[in-house]
This record gives structure tokens, sequence and C-alpha cells, in this order.
């Protein structure tokens, strides 16, 4: 009976399950696709320093999984909770009628493992439909061979989300349990005549609150814009103001708004622009907390989906210039180095540098004079990377490395100095540096600065590119100043899988020899951003299906508690379509409060980050974030949607 009892409330509740139910869908097929990202075979066919990225890849995602389900086990306690005040009244009359606790919370159970079951199915089916496309991404991303994607379908997965969602249902059952446990009979047959408690701050006190909030803000805001992400604690201490201003803005931001739109008569009075902002106020007041969250994690959504795009395009268009060699191999030379030529390190490892195509040796110095003494005056980024000497090198060596290259070459005289940088980002910086100087004093000898210009050009292919500015001067002005690197590019014959075998074992068991190979920049570039782009869509798309599902739940929680107030519209003369409309109103102002807000802080936080990750190569946010738009349109706006629906189905 209790059973069939149950079936009967989850089809005869449907409308009210809906969000929940669309919630636990989406959870479920966003919780299995990103888990079922390395089965595909096309996978099976990567070399090893992407397998290697792959199994750091599951890895990661393992542990946000992890993550992902505490953030979605407590939305679902959330929702279910909002289902359980829902039914209150219902309760109440089974307990009436001589149901006693126990058998109730049977019901409720059962119920549960309904929406459970179905959801976890239904969830299930569209994950595997979603994962293809997605795992066919990832393949892309990953520049593996699409040609061997096949349909893909993970029982590892499967089984994982069956158990993380298992253990979230089978929590929600028992808090359910001990929930209905302590209610009484009164207090269930009266809780819809009880009211919400309502702290009404004084009109002074919100406008003091929310002009404060505006201050921190903008404190936040400016410092951050000024500083850049390179200072952790000034990071965080914006991290700081900027949430404690948010919380203030939500905090005041009923009574400072309502009173500035009751000054507007005409406003105020049109329509039921009144009962509107009274019901928006009456909610706000109430949930300025959970709006603040919301607000935090639209922010964090809209900034990794657009600067997670914008960081994997700025890194593999910089994978180009950062590898000019197939190869290149360096040690440190300094008086207690063992070793003092890359020659003789590269030997004592058996490596024969004639069976390349092509390779050469060179010696990198450092001049007396700072790169950050330099360019300090100019400001910038480029000054925190400027940590050591000017390094130079002899004329003869660059000639040599431009030539493999196959770059044009540079005419320079020997009175001139050419100047180079692989650090496009700070081009401004080397503009008005060059601007001013017209010559460099390296070592008490002036040199005239070559074109007027830092070139840009990397003599070594390395992960991050080394010394703001290299010069490159005569071979005798050398003499005298310390050695620093002993360098050998290599450039392969055609037998690239197996040089970069070759290498790769080298470079992991010496201890005396470093460097890296074109192939393992590539895979290593390719592999980070990647992780990063699916990290970002993971925790964003989670973190907008929570703030758009609680901001729903929590408008259809008022919508039964306000049927008394809409029918007093109606009785007063108010037609279907302007109860319609001011439904749509109270919605829409609701949602868009936090993400109006989330946008104005992504204004700011995308061109901070993007001016961070520029320098790792140029790159622009435009079609991220139309992306990200498009995206948000989609969820958020769909659960705008759904919600507007619901309350609408629920007054009338």
């Amino acid at each position: 009976m209790y059973f069939k009892l149950s079936a009967r409330n989850v089809k005869r509740s449907f409308k009210d399950y809906f969000i929940y139910f669309l919630t636990l869908t989406f959870a479920v097929c966003i919780f299995y696709s990103f888990n079922s990202l390395s089965a595909s075979e096309a996978m099976t066919t990567l070399n090893a320093s992407q397998t290697e990225m792959i199994k750091a890849f599951t890895m990661l995602l393992s542990g946000v999984s992890v993550f992902v389900s505490v953030v979605l086990g407590f939305l679902i306690m959330y929702a279910n909770n909002f289902l359980i005040r829902r039914r209150k009244k219902e309760l109440g009359l089974y307990m009436t009628l001589g149901m006693s606790k126990y058998k109730i919370s049977h019901i409720i159970v059962v119920e549960t493992f309904f929406v459970g079951i179905i959801s976890l199915a239904v969830g299930l089916l569209l994950g595997i439909l979603v994962s293809q496309g997605l795992v066919a991404l990832t393949v892309s991303m990953f520049k593996a061979n699409i040609e061997q994607f096949t349909f893909v379908f993970s029982s590892d997965a499967m089984l994982k989300t069956i158990l993380y969602f298992g253990m979230i249902f089978l929590m929600v059952m028992i808090f359910n349990s001990v929930v209905i446990s302590r209610y009484k009979l009164i207090d269930l047959l009266t809780a819809a005549k009880k009211n919400q408690s309502l702290k009404i701050r004084k009109t002074s006190t919100s406008i003091v609150l929310f002009v404060f909030s505006i201050i921190l803000l903008a404190t936040a805001y400016a410092v951050i814009m000024k500083y850049g992400l390179f200072e952790n604690a000034i990071v965080w201490t914006c991290v700081g103001l900027g949430a404690l201003g948010t919380f203030l803005f939500f905090m005041s931001l009923s009574g400072f708004a309502l009173n500035m739109i009751q000054k507007n008569k005409n406003v105020y009075y049109k329509d039921v622009n009144m009962f509107v902002l009274r019901q928006i106020n009456s909610k706000v007041n109430t949930t300025f907390i959970s709006m603040t969250i919301i607000c935090l994690m639209l922010f964090f959504t809209i900034g990794v989906f657009s600067t997670g795009f914008s960081f994997k395009a700025s890194m593999e268009k910089n994978v180009e210039k950062m590898t000019p060699y197939d190869a290149s191999l360096y040690t440190k030379v300094d008086e207690d180095a063992k070793v003092q030529h890359i020659n003789d390190a590269v030997k004592n490892v058996n490596i024969d540098l004639d069976k390349y195509k092509e390779h050469h040796s060179f010696t990198v110095y450092k001049a007396e004079k700072s790169v950050k003494d330099l360019l300090a005056p100019y400001q910038g980024d480029a000054v925190k990377f400027a940590d050591s000497n000017l390094p130079v090198i002899k004329r003869s060596d660059f000639e040599r490395i431009e030539a493999m290259q196959g770059a044009k070459s540079i005419d320079f005289n020997d009175e001139e100095v050419v100047l180079l940088s692989n650090f496009e980002v700070f081009q401004d910086v080397f503009d008005r540096f060059t601007e001013d100087h017209k010559t460099l004093e390296v070592n008490g000898k002036e040199y005239d600065i070559a074109h007027q210009k830092v070139h840009s050009f990397a003599y070594k292919t390395e992960f991050n590119s080394e010394g703001v500015i290299t010069a490159v001067l005569p071979d005798e002005a050398v003499e005298g100043m310390k050695p620093f690197l002993s360098i050998v590019n290599i450039n392969y014959d055609d037998n690239q899988k197996e040089h970069d075998e070759t290498l790769y074992k080298v470079l992991d068991e010496s201890d005396a020899l470093w460097g890296t190979t074109k192939t393992i920049i590539l895979d290593s570039s390719v592999g980070s951003s990647t992780m990063i782009v699916f990290v970002g869509i993971y925790l964003g798309i989670v973190f907008l299906i929570s703030s758009a599902a609680v901001l729903a739940l929590q408008q259809l929680s008022e919508a039964s508690d306000n049927i008394a107030r809409y029918t007093v519209l109606k009785k007063i003369g108010v037609t279907r379509k302007g109860i319609d409309k001011a439904i749509f109103g109270q919605v829409f102002i609701y949602f868009m409060m936090p993400l109006a807000l989330a946008i104005v802080h992504s204004i700011f936080g995308i061109q901070v980050v993007n001016k961070a990750i520029m320098v790792a190569g140029s790159t622009s946010v435009l079609v991220p974030s139309l992306i990200t738009a498009l995206i948000i349109v989609i969820v958020y706006g769909g659960y705008f949607f759904a919600t507007y629906t619901g309350y609408k189905s629920i007054v009338k």
C-alpha cells in the first residue's frame, strides 16, 4: 500500500518535483560525463608524455569529483528540504488519520527512492549521450587520433556515479526520517500560517551599509586592477574585500533600493510595482547570505569559462615561439659545477650529438647590469620577471642559432647591441624603454641599441622564457663576464620519435643535465591547458546549476506561501495578465540580482586574469565570453523559465 501511495504521490506532485528532478538529472549527467573522459580508445594511441598527462588529468578529475559530489550533496539536501516544507500540511493530515511517524518516513523514503532511481536512470542516459561529444572534444583538444574515436561507454564512470549518488540519496533518506521524527502534529497543521521571521533594518542603516559595500567593492576592483595577480597577499586581500562588499551589498540592497524607488512615485505606484517590490524586499531580507554565495559562484563560473578558454588559446599560441629547436639541453656553469661545458655533460650520459641533423653549443654570460634596474622606471609586470643580471650571448653564437631557426638575420655592427626577448606581452614596456634609451652601457662600454627595438627571439627551447631581455654583443665583449649557462640546441632528422624517447629518458634520469624537447612542451602545454579548461567547465556548470536551482527553489517555496496574497490581488481587480506580469517581474529581478553583480565582478576579474595569462601569449576573451554568455542564457535562463512557469502554476 505504501509503495503505491508513494508512487502516486510522486506522480501527483510532479510540478513540485520538477525542479528537484531537473537538478538531479543534470547533476548525474554532468558527473558521469566528466568521469568518462578517459574511456575513449583514441586515448590509448597517445605517446608517453601524453599518457602521463591523461593520467594526471584523470586523477585531477577524480579529486574535483569528490568536491563536486559534496556541492551536489548539499544542493540535493537543500532541494529535498524545500519539498518537505511544501508537504508539511499533507504530512500533518497523515498523522491526523493515525499514521505513525515511522510509516510516514517509510513513504517519504520510498518517494526519495523513486525520484532517485528515475533521475539516476535519466541522468545516466543523458550523460552517455553528452559524454560522446565531451570525449570527442577531449580527444581533439589532446590532439589524439580523432579517427579512432568510437562510441564511448564507461562502466567505471557509471558505477562511480551510482555509488556517489547512492550515498547522497541514502543521506537524504536518513535526513528525511530524522526531520519527520522531530515534527509535531500541531506544527505540521499550522505550518502554512507561520510566517518567516523578518528582520527589518532602518533605512539609514541600509543606506550606510550600501554605500560602504560600494566603497569596499570599488577598492577591491582598483587594487586588483593595479597590482594584478602576482602578489598573493594583495590577491587574497582583494578577495576578502570583494566577498565582504558583496555580502553587505545584498544585506543592504532591499532597504536601500526600496527607499530609492519609493521616492519615485511614478514607478512605485505604477501597476503592481509596489506589490512586486515588497515581495522582493521581504525575500532578499532573509536570503542575503545565499544571494552572496550564489553571486560569488556565478562570478567564478563566468570567470573560469572565459579565462579557461583564453588560457588554453594563449598557451598553445605561444608554443611555436617557445620551441624554435627540436630540443635544448643545458647545464649550469659556476665555480662549484662538476661539468663546465654542455658537450662534456652530454658525453657523460652517452649522447652523441653527431647523430642529430644539426646542433650548436654556446655559453650564456651574465653582465653586471640588472635587468630589473633597466626596466624599473617603466613599471609593469615585466619588472617582476626581470630577476637576474642581463644575460649576454656572443655574436658568433647568435648567428649560428639564428641560422638554425631559419629566421631572417638581424644586421648589426660591432658598436651595437642586439636586444632579444620572447615576452611579447611586455612589448609596450620594451617600446618605452627603447624610446628613452638609444644606447646601453654593458660592463663599462656604451653600445648603440640595434634598430632601436627589442627583437622577438627565443635562444633555446624552454617551458618558460628565461630572462626578460637578453643582449647579443661582439665576441670580445664577453671577456671577463661570468658564464652561467652552457647550452646545446638540437634539430632532429626524420627519427623524431626515437630522438624524443632517448632525450626524455636521459633528462628524466640525469641530475646534472636540464632541458626539454619540442614534443614535451607541446604535449605539456596542450595537456595543462585542456585540464584547466575541463576543470573550469566542470566546476562552472556545477556552480551554475546549483545557483539557478537554489534561486528557483527559494522562489517556488515563496509561491506556496504567497497564494493568499495573489488571491487578494485578484479580489481587488488585478487581471490574470497583471498577475502573470507581477510574477514575471518578481522572478526576473530575483534571478538577475546576483547575476548582475557577478557580471560586474567578472568585468574586472576577467581583465586581471587575462592580463596575467597574457604572459604566456597574447589572446582575446571575446569568443570565450560569447560562449559563456550562451551557456548562461541556456542553463540559467532555462531555470528562470521553469521557475516562472512553476510559480504561475502554483499561484493559479
